[in-house]
Formats: C-alpha cells, structure tokens, sequence
C-alpha cells in the first residue's frame, strides 16, 4: 500500500535511552489500557528488538513509535508499541512505522510476522490496511487483592516440588491446548516448553499442583513482585483436558490467591487469550474468582512480502 510522505517527518532507529520515550508514548496514547509495568518488563527482557524498533520525529519533536519482539521461535516477528501522540496526522504517522517495522521484518527474512495492540483506534485499521488479519483477542484480568481471604481449595493444592517436574510440564503443555496453541508454536514448540518446565519447578516460587487421587491433574503460575514490590504476575491455571468442568481451575485459583496474599500481594495480572467473538474458558474462571478485565488487545498476523 502506497504512504503519502509527511514533510520534515523521519522516521529513525531506536538509541539507548529510548525506553522512556516509547513509554511516555504509550501513555499519552492508552492511558491506563497499557500496562506500562509490563511493558517495562519486556523491553528490558531477551527478546526486545532494539534494530526492529523505530520513532518518529519532526522538527525535532517525538511523534510516535513502533518495536519488534522476537519470539522464541527463530524468524518469527511481533511488532508492538505502535503509539503516536493525537493529532491530524496520527493514522499516516502510524501507517508509516509500521510499514518501516514491516521493512526490518522483511530484510530479517521474518517466516511470520504478528502484531500485538490494544483494541484502540485508528490503531486496528492501521494494520489492517498493512494487510495483518485480526485472529484473537488478548485480555489484561486484575485482581485485587487487599480484599477479604479466599476460602480453602475444595480438594488437594500444594506448591511443586521437583520430583513432579515431569509430570508438571505434560500437564502445564496438555492444559494450553486447544486455546494456547499458537503460544506453543511461537515459544518454540513442546518440548521447549516442556524443557523449561522441568527446570522451573522445584526451583522457582509459584508452582502450585491440584491433585485429584494423588495424580497432578492442574497447575498454576504465580509471580510475586513480578511487576514491582506487591505487584504479581499470574500465568494462569491450567487442567488436562479430561479433567476441566470438574472445579480444577476454580480450586487452583483460590489456592493462587491465597497464595498470593500471603505473600503480601496488593494486585495480581494475568494477559489470557479470547476468541474474537466470545471468551475462552480460562477467562471465565478468571472472572469468576474475582478479575476484572482491564484493557482489551488484538493479535493480528501475516505473512511477510515476498
């Protein structure tokens, strides 16, 4: 698609220094639809491609800007952080960040290319217009927890220890799908995750299992402090497939929150997936327990020009 040039606008790469520019953006843009603690946490994370990421400037002023995150799987692209400050020019401006993060994308020889953003406008049809199909949504659900205690698990929930790492990563892998699939495939298949698993319980906090007759049918992920002192990050609960409609999810989520308030945690986020139309399940036992969902996002993808 052809980009009408905008007079004395440049667009440029991304200089040490600029993570407070790209967050200023951001919440000049969202507001409190943006989760900046997060997005703290992945730009100063592995993943965050510096050479992928861009600003906008004119006449010296910062307009907008625009990242790439690599997933785990090699040449595969998300573009993030598309943010530009209001004014006339805001769809232009933005259309041509993203088509220079499209540029980088296709001169990584990028096999896929994703786009994460909340579901904000003019930012959707920017995309779309770049050809990137809208495929999911992605939900930010918070809880807060200075409120009254959680009542017990219904039946047996306790923190992993090392010896159930095998059976905690088929679990954990068997309960993303069918709804995580695409996850899988962008951290880099099973086995990969499967991998990191076994090297996390028992070694890492926040492992908790739900036992129905002593076999390990759920787990749930819970990082206290991850997003700053009481500011927990959940990585949700999942069941075996043959085991979900039976209170698993609900179990682990009163033993996670109260899990969590021992720990002195003030709030909790989770990011789960939703189909375009409806909620997926994990949602609505995420609702149930008590979150409430804070900003709405849209995962989009294509492939890359040839």
């Amino acid at each position: 698609m052809e980009i009408q040039e905008m007079s004395g606008l440049t667009v440029r790469g991304f200089r040490p220094g600029d993570d407070n520019i790209f967050f200023e953006l951001l919440r000049n843009s969202f507001g409190p639809l943006e989760y900046l603690p997060r997005v703290k946490a992945e730009m100063s994370g592995p993943h965050f491609n510096r050479q992928g990421s861009f600003i906008a400037e004119k006449n010296g002023s910062v307009l907008g800007c625009v990242g790439v995150r690599n997933f785990p799987r090699k040449r595969w692209l998300d573009i993030r952080y598309l943010a530009v400050r209001d004014s006339e020019s805001r769809s232009q401006i933005a259309q041509k960040l993203v088509a220079k993060a499209e540029q980088y994308a296709h001169s990584s020889n990028c096999e896929m290319l994703k786009a994460f953003v909340p579901a904000v406008q003019p930012y959707v049809d920017v995309y779309k217009r770049s050809g990137f199909e809208p495929i999911r949504r992605s939900l930010r659900i918070g809880w807060d927890l200075t409120a009254g205690l959680i009542e017990q698990s219904k039946f047996e929930t306790k923190e992993l220890a090392k010896e159930f790492a095998d059976d905690a990563a088929e679990v954990w892998v068997e309960g993303l799908r069918p709804f995580w699939d695409f996850w899988i495939e962008e951290q880099g298949g099973p086995e990969a995750l499967g991998k990191w698993v076994k090297e996390s319980v028992g070694n890492d906090p926040g492992w908790t299992g739900a036992f129905l007759d002593e076999k390990l049918v759920g787990v749930s992920i819970l990082n206290p402090d991850f997003y700053g002192p009481g500011q927990g990050r959940f990585n949700g609960v999942y069941a075996l497939p043959g085991f979900r409609g039976r209170g698993v999810g609900s179990g682990l989520m009163n033993a996670t929150i109260r899990e969590a308030q021992r720990l002195r945690q003030k709030e909790m986020k989770v990011y789960t997936t939703a189909f375009l139309d409806h909620l997926a399940p994990g949602a609505i036992v995420y609702l149930r327990s008590g979150g409430r969902i804070e900003g709405e996002y849209l995962q989009l993808e294509r492939k890359p020009n040839p």
